[in-house]
């Protein structure tokens, strides 16, 4: 067993004390005992939209290694089996970074994880276009730690616009019937910051607020290729335009009792959190990300980078713990947890502060 002394002690004197109870049985598994608190098995690698900037619409094109596919379900308990070990001493378990409600038998899923560990958590995130009251009714009935909703703006044009095929009216619709539901989960919207939509922020805080929402997540635009590159917000020396919006919508955000979440506008090594789970794909290879596991193309302030996959042994044939204590994993995750910035993450934005693992939280 190794850990890294100095990060444990960062951790533990920058945690609140209120929050300590929680977090330190936490970090005794994951730091300590090297257990991962997230697993994610990508059971899904398809999408029911076809947005332009998301990189799965890049499947099989600018990323010729990568196919859109839904695991069978034999398969699924099959991966179940092996990883177990480390199911049973997770806090959450994720069946897709994409459009996981596409799998129709995502709530036997659910039963198989259960079974093994009954008090691990499912953490949702969708685009709501698959979600009817029957199987929201449904989600309500399951552990379900968070449902995370993709809405990009407070105006039908600005919304329905970057999300091709997406239903602005059943998006605010199925938002207002989670926020009326009685379950414990989180409800969270995700907002993609860009040039387009960044002005509607501070009125889409309180316009989200009256629909019951109390999370608001924010990312920058993460674009695979330079199509997007004149959208981004982000800048090597920052963007004062939109730093006096995000300030602005702080400021209603802490009116409402409301939490929020920003990244950075201006780049700085930090690493990304997204180490810190275990990334499994649809053949059993343990991968870094969603992203390294393919070979996708990432565009960084004008320059292009495209390496081949990033896999670090495959469960079916491995132990997954085995894998996730190896020498290769645990110094890929130092790297990241000491905001040093491996050579595969040089070019994609989440390893400096600019998508999603690094956000400032504002708010309660």
């Amino acid at each position: 067993m190794k850990f890294d002394l100095p990060l444990i002690v960062t951790k533990i004197s920058t945690t609140p004390i209120s929050a300590l109870p929680q977090k330190v049985p936490r970090g005794i598994r994951h730091m300590l005992m090297e257990y991962p608190v997230h697993i994610i098995v990508n059971t899904v690698t398809a999408c029911n939209l076809a947005c332009e900037h998301c990189f799965i619409t890049n499947y099989g094109v600018e990323i010729p290694d990568a196919h859109n596919n839904i695991m069978h379900w034999d398969f699924f308990l099959k991966i179940l089996d092996r990883i177990s070990p480390a199911v049973k001493h997770a806090e959450y378990f994720q069946f897709s970074t994409f459009e996981e409600l596409m799998h129709k038998r995502i709530f036997d899923m659910m039963d198989a994880v259960l079974k093994i560990n009954p008090k691990i958590q499912f953490p949702i995130h969708s685009n709501t276009m698959l979600i009817d009251d029957a199987k929201l009714g449904r989600l309500a009935t399951y552990p379900i730690s968070e449902l995370t909703i993709s809405l990009d703006g407070m105006k039908k044009e600005t919304v329905e616009r970057f999300k091709t095929g997406a239903s602005y009216d059943q998006i605010i619709a199925t938002i207002r019937k989670a926020a009326a539901l009685d379950w414990n989960a989180r409800l969270g919207v995700v907002f993609v910051a860009h040039k387009d939509n960044i002005a509607e922020l501070p009125d889409y805080v309180d316009f989200v607020r009256g629909l019951g929402v109390n999370t608001i997540y924010v990312n920058n635009l993460l674009s695979f290729t330079p199509k997007f590159r004149e959208k981004y917000l982000y800048t090597p020396t920052g963007n004062p335009e939109a730093e006096l919006i995000f300030q602005e919508a702080i400021a209603r955000v802490e009116r409402n009792n409301m939490s929020i979440y920003i990244p950075r506008l201006t780049p700085a090594p930090m690493g990304c959190s997204i180490v810190e789970a275990v990334y499994i794909d649809q053949q059993g290879n343990i991968s870094p990300c969603d992203f390294l596991n393919e070979s996708t193309p990432f565009e960084y302030f004008g320059e292009t980078k495209q390496g081949p996959p990033v896999r670090f042994g495959n469960v079916l044939t491995e132990n997954i713990l085995d894998i996730y204590r190896s020498p290769e994993v645990r110094a890929f995750r130092n790297h990241h947890r000491h905001g040093e910035v491996p050579e595969p993450c040089t070019h994609c934005i989440d390893a400096y502060g600019l998508m999603c693992s690094k956000r400032t939280k504002y708010g309660v």
